[in-house]
């Protein structure tokens, strides 16, 4: 298990890479120039009388057609705050009608290789966190994270939703996104990312013999040549770097015996975030399984939308 001198004491070699910030301006830019051709197509047999269910489609980098749960208050006219939801790294996107009933619109993202956004694209879980990393360009990553930013942008364009309330939030891989995307997207307003993969990856890489990190120490095994440009690419992607352009209110959630994300990685973000924020420590509790996080997760959020519980 690790204490909090092993979090305060922790260090990582990851830097950010000089040109971080020109190539992520340059990702962005590349996705506003591209029609966002959403759909969206009620789904009466998920509905309910305190939520409409839709299922959405949006184009995001490469063209690729990504699929979302979105739910909307089935009472009121909005416009509605809303909460960009996602996923971890083998879980599919949550259809989280709760919010509704606290009238609040839900947008659950079902990144790039998950189900229904894989026809295009399916490296398989393992294979997502190595697929294309000789490149930043190439690199999976790459797309998955333009399509949370454009999970934005149909927030954005839709009429029922209030653009200056939109809040983030995810667990594991999610809570990873949560804080990237934060970082790219200011037009979130607060986030809270639980136990959060992809950060610090030569030290979890280290630290951890479990999936989804070994992944990384598979491919330097097979491949000693490419592992020097695969930590070099990985920098572009990894938390750590983006924790210091979050300007909105952030918490972090960390299991204190997380086998699968080490803690002191997960602390090395939250150390860097130069915003307001919350530090949410869960003794004796392993990944994703800190019996009170959920309910302190949605109380937290509720409280920054201004809303009260159903």
């Amino acid at each position: 298990m690790a204490t909090e001198s092993d979090l305060i004491s922790f260090s990582t070699q990851v830097t950010c890479p000089d040109d971080f910030d020109q190539f992520w301006d340059g990702a962005l830019s590349e996705l506003a120039q591209m029609p966002l051709e959403s759909s969206i197509t009620q789904d009466p047999l998920r509905s309910t009388d305190a939520a409409t269910v839709f299922q959405v489609t949006y184009r995001s980098l490469d063209g690729l057609e990504i699929f979302a749960w979105y739910t909307v208050p089935a009472v009121g006219d909005g416009p509605f705050p809303a909460v960009l939801i996602l996923p971890g790294y083998k879980s599919e996107p949550a259809l989280r009608r709760d919010w509704a009933s606290k009238g609040v619109a839900a947008l659950s993202v079902a990144v790039r290789g998950k189900l229904p956004s894989s026809a295009q694209f399916n490296p398989g879980y393992p294979g997502l966190l190595t697929h294309g990393v000789e490149d930043r360009d190439s690199y999976s990553y790459k797309g998955v994270i333009s399509d949370c930013s454009r999970g934005v942008d149909f927030l954005l364009s839709r009429p029922e939703i209030d653009s200056e309330r939109i809040y983030c939030c995810g667990s594991s891989q999610g809570g990873g996104l949560t804080l990237i995307t934060t970082g790219l997207r200011h037009e979130i307003k607060a986030g809270v990312a639980g136990y959060p993969f992809l950060c610090c990856y030569p030290e979890s890489m280290r630290m951890l013999r479990s999936y989804p990190y070994d992944e990384l120490s598979c491919y330097a095994r097979a491949y000693p040549d490419r592992t020097e440009q695969m930590l070099d690419t990985l920098r572009y992607f990894d938390a750590v770097n983006f924790a210091p352009r979050i300007e909105c209110p952030m918490v972090v959630g960390i299991a204190m015996e997380d086998e699968v994300c080490p803690p002191e990685t997960s602390y090395a973000a939250y150390r860097l975030l130069n915003c307001e924020r919350e530090l949410w420590l869960f003794p004796n509790s392993g990944h994703g399984n800190a019996h009170g996080y959920p309910a302190r997760e949605n109380a937290w959020l509720q409280q920054r939308i201004g809303v009260s519980p159903a």
